[in-house]
């Protein structure tokens, strides 16, 4: 009789876990209120580069393209007046759960599969909230960071890829979040488990702007390391690009990694008579030495969770990505 084949170690999964074992209770204030001006008002303005091979940010639809002489099905992407886009509110929960992360806030989202630790349970009192409720806000408070929605610098291509079915996750061990690593192709010939996606690739820029209201010196600093953004450990001075963020899905194929680069920041004179003149022009447009002055305050970041994640999220563009079902 003939013996059985070897079943083939599984490929290394492309995620890691900011645990939560261990891990105090989230430290809770009272929120800013929105009947007046303080602290930090403004905008940022934002390329967003895809460093990952390929990205897709899915609209929920089909269409047929032509492959082998017949038309077949994919998802497409995200779109608004027939143009490409991604929308803002994706944008503000990807940056919303790296500050989660950094911050040991609760968390405020999981799936019903995942049961997180009862310490870490999302907000309920809109008058005592963690820090991430606090900026990006929650039931019964408006948050105070809002993006527009990205639409491509230039022109942007789109191509379509093959990827095996992705399935839920089926175990919680803390803060999930993807790797980036390399691509893997497949062949294009249609086959069950399998399905076929419109994305944009590598190099492709969109832009986007960062609306922030009423946010303290610390609140900035949280805000703008989550954008992947870090001062440099050895030059004094110089911000750097620590990790990408993951956006949009196909994240387990390893799609979706991208970069925020900062363009124009502008603040407005929330004191005196200027506070006018400043709501007219959208504000002062400042430099780099103020991105320097939020980062500088580390006072709401959990310096073990942001060495963590800024380990475990650095780019791995020589390792494979896992291609099959799992």
């Amino acid at each position: 009789m003939a013996k059985r084949g070897r079943r083939q170690p599984s490929e290394p999964k492309p995620f890691f876990w900011i645990s939560l074992q261990g891990k105090s209770k989230p430290q809770k204030d009272e929120p800013v209120p929105h009947d007046r001006f303080s602290g930090w008002s403004g905008r940022i303005e934002l390329e967003i580069e895809v460093c990952s091979d390929y990205l897709y940010v899915g609209s929920g639809n089909f269409d047929l393209f032509p492959l082998q002489g017949k038309d077949q099905a994919r998802y497409t992407f995200a779109r608004r007046n027939g143009h490409l886009v991604i929308p803002g509110t994706g944008i503000k929960g990807v940056v919303r759960s790296v500050v989660e992360a950094i911050s040991n806030s609760c968390v405020l989202l999981s799936a019903r599969e995942e049961r997180g630790p009862g310490s870490h349970r999302p907000c309920n009192d809109p008058d005592n909230l963690c820090p991430a409720c606090r900026l990006f806000g929650t039931t019964g408070y408006r948050g105070r960071v809002h993006f527009s929605d990205a639409v491509p610098v230039g022109n942007a291509e789109t191509t379509t890829i093959k990827i095996a079915d992705l399935w839920r996750p089926k175990r919680f061990e803390g803060r999930k979040f993807y790797q980036t690593k390399a691509f893997q192709p497949q062949d294009m010939r249609p086959q069950k488990n399998y399905r076929f996606l419109e994305v944009v690739p590598k190099g492709t820029r969109f832009r986007t702007t960062l609306f922030f209201e009423n946010a303290t010196t610390a609140e900035m600093g949280l805000l703008v390391r989550a954008l992947g953004l870090a001062l440099h450990m050895n030059k004094e001075g110089t911000v750097v690009y620590a990790f990408p963020l993951k956006i949009g899905g196909a994240k387990p194929r390893c799609l979706g990694s991208v970069y925020f680069h900062p363009k124009k920041i502008q603040v407005l004179s929330v004191t005196g008579a200027n506070l006018f003149q400043s709501l007219l022009t959208g504000g002062d447009y400042q430099g780099t030495k103020q991105m320097l002055e939020w980062l500088a305050d580390k006072s709401l970041v959990d310096q073990e969770a942001w060495a963590e994640f800024r380990e475990k999220a650095k780019p791995q563009t020589g390792v494979p990505c896992p291609k099959e079902v799992y």
